[in-house]
């Protein structure tokens, strides 16, 4: 009996989260306030990148599901490019295409898409928009 009381506040000590991590916030979350937010705002103005609520629309409308627009997010961060983006061109002629993020893991790039998507602002991205910023047909 003595040995499991002084084993109790040792498994109630493992059990709390780790020093300055806030068990409630998912990890996306914390990916993209320690990663993303550098450069991406959640709404406008804009920083050095699109607001994320207006860059994840895109990706919202232009996939099928929010799986298929998960995968095509992870898809441009792991491997840039114009023409794999879901941006019209004049983001990107505005801001460039972002760099890879190739220091963050697989399941890290998944969870941040996972967040962006809860953000995105599909009233302020045109409903007849799709890939590419191209109207759909």
């Amino acid at each position: 009996m003595r040995s499991i009381r002084l084993l109790l506040p040792v498994l109630a000590f493992t059990a709390l989260p780790a020093a300055g991590q806030d068990p409630a916030r998912p990890e996306g979350q914390a990916v993209f306030e320690m990663v993303c937010a550098m450069c991406h705002s959640v709404q406008p103005p804009a920083k050095a990148a699109p607001p994320m609520s207006h860059a994840t629309a895109y990706y919202v409308r232009g996939h099928t599901d929010r799986v298929a627009a998960a995968a095509a997010i992870v898809a441009y961060l792991k491997q840039p490019d114009a023409a794999a983006s879901a941006m019209p061109p004049h983001a990107i002629e505005r801001f460039g295409l972002m760099p890879a993020q190739s220091h963050l893991s697989d399941r890290q790039l998944r969870a941040v898409a996972d967040y962006v998507l809860t953000l995105a602002d599909t009233a302020h991205v045109g409903a007849g928009m799709r890939h590419g910023g191209r109207p759909h047909r």
